[in-house]
C-alpha cells in the first residue's frame, strides 16, 4: 500500500499537477485548499485516485497538523506570487506559513518534508553562470526572491526533526499558468517586450511536468533527504529564444525593440518601491516594470542541475519545445486568460 501525502496549494498550477500525478500513481492524497478556494477541478481528478480535500489556512498550524495525521510525506507548493504585493503579506505567507506547515508536519509525525523553493533564492539582480548549489543564499530586494530565501532557511532549521528536501525550480510554465505567462503573452501582443541588449543572457525556466517529475524522484528517497536540488529544464533558452517560441506558437510579430538593461533596471527599481503603495489596478499594469521582470527579461540566469540529473536521476525530461507547445495551445484555447497575481503556486 502506498503512502498517504499531503499537498499544499493544491488549487495552484503546481500543487494540482502533483496531486494529479500522485493520485495518478496510486497514492492516497490530501490536497490542501484555503476555505475560499474552488475545489472543482480537484474533485474531478478523484476518480483517477484517493484524493481528499483538506482545507485550512496556513496559519492554521494546529489545525493542518490534525490534517497531517497519516500521512508520511508533506509537499508544500502553496506560495505568493504577487511581484507587486505589500513586503509584510508575502512574507507572512511565504515564510510564515512555511514555519507553521513545518510545525504541523512536525507534530503529526511526517516523515519528509518537501519544499518547493525557487532559484531566485541564489539569482540575485546580477548574472549568473553555471551556478549549483553550493552557492549561498542571497536577498536581493525583491519581497518574493528574499521570503524564499527565509523560508529555505526555516526548512534547514528543522531539519534535525523531520527529513527535508528543497526543491528550487525556475520560472515555471505550463497549462494554466497564471502568474508571469499572460502577461508576458499581454505585453508581446501589444508590443511592450523589448530585448535587453540583444535578448542574449539565458533564462531559468522549467516546464510543470518535469518540476513534478522531480517531486515523484524526491519522495521518500533517503537521497533527497537535507538535499537542496536546481531544476530547470534540460535547455535554458535565451530571452529572445523564449520571446521568439511564444510569438512563434501564437502568431504574434517578433520582438525587435532593444533597449540597455541600465535603463530598464532603474526603471524596475524605481516602480518595485512605489508599486505597493498604488491601486491595484495601477500595480496590474506596472507588473512588466518589477523586480521579477527584470530577472526573467534582463539577468543571466544559468544554473546547473548536474546534481539533480546524478542524485535524482532528473533525466528524460519533457524538452523546452514541446513544452512550450503545450502551454501555448492551452493559452489559444482558453483565449490567454489575464493574470491572476494572488494565485498561490509554487515558485520562480
Amino acid at each position: 500500500m502506498k503512502e498517504r501525502i499531503f499537498v499544499s496549494g493544491s488549487t495552484g498550477m503546481v500543487g494540482f499537477q502533483v496531486v494529479k500525478h500522485l493520485a495518478l500513481l496510486g497514492f492516497d492524497v490530501s490536497a490542501g485548499v484555503r476555505p475560499s478556494s474552488k475545489t472543482a477541478e480537484l474533485q474531478s481528478i478523484s476518480s483517477e485516485g484517493q484524493v481528499t480535500v483538506a482545507s485550512a489556512e496556513l496559519q492554521e498550524t494546529a489545525k493542518l497538523g490534525e490534517l497531517m495525521k497519516g500521512c508520511a510525506i508533506v509537499v508544500h507548493c502553496a506560495g505568493a506570487v504577487d511581484p507587486h504585493a505589500r513586503r509584510e503579506d508575502i512574507m507572512q505567507t511565504n515564510v510564515e506559513g512555511t514555519k507553521s506547515m513545518l510545525d504541523a508536519a512536525i507534530s503529526a509525525g511526517v516523515k519528509q518534508f518537501i519544499h518547493i523553493s525557487s532559484l531566485s533564492v541564489i539569482t540575485g539582480q546580477e548574472d549568473q553562470y553555471n551556478v549549483d548549489e553550493t552557492a549561498p543564499l542571497r536577498y536581493c530586494g525583491e519581497a518574493y526572491a528574499d521570503s524564499k530565501v527565509d523560508a529555505e532557511k526555516a526548512v534547514t532549521e528543522k531539519s534535525d526533526q523531520i527529513s527535508t528536501t528543497i526543491l528550487r525550480p525556475g520560472f515555471i510554465y505550463g497549462p494554466g499558468e497564471k502568474a508571469w505567462m499572460p502577461r508576458l503573452i499581454a505585453n508581446l501582443k501589444a508590443g511592450k517586450v523589448m530585448l535587453i541588449d540583444g535578448g542574449t543572457r539565458q533564462t531559468n525556466v522549467i516546464y510543470v511536468k518535469n518540476l513534478v517529475r522531480a517531486v515523484e524522484l524526491a519522495l521518500d528517497n533517503p537521497v533527497a533527504y537535507g538535499q537542496v536540488f536546481n531544476l530547470t529544464d534540460e535547455k535554458t533558452p535565451t530571452k529572445k529564444e523564449l520571446f521568439d517560441t511564444i510569438c512563434d506558437n501564437l502568431s504574434i510579430p517578433p520582438v525587435t525593440k532593444q533597449v540597455p538593461r541600465a535603463v530598464v533596471k532603474t526603471v524596475c527599481d524605481v516602480v518595485s518601491i512605489v508599486a505597493p503603495f498604488l491601486p491595484d489596478g495601477v500595480k496590474q499594469g506596472l507588473g512588466r516594470f518589477s523586480r521579477a521582470a527584470f530577472r526573467l527579461a534582463a539577468v543571466n540566469q544559468g544554473f546547473s542541475v548536474n546534481k539533480a540529473q546524478k542524485q535524482l536521476k532528473y533525466l528524460n525530461t519533457v524538452t523546452f519545445e514541446q513544452g512550450m507547445k503545450e502551454t501555448l495551445s492551452s493559452f489559444v484555447h482558453d483565449g490567454a486568460a489575464a493574470p491572476d497575481s494572488r494565485q498561490t503556486v509554487g515558485s520562480r
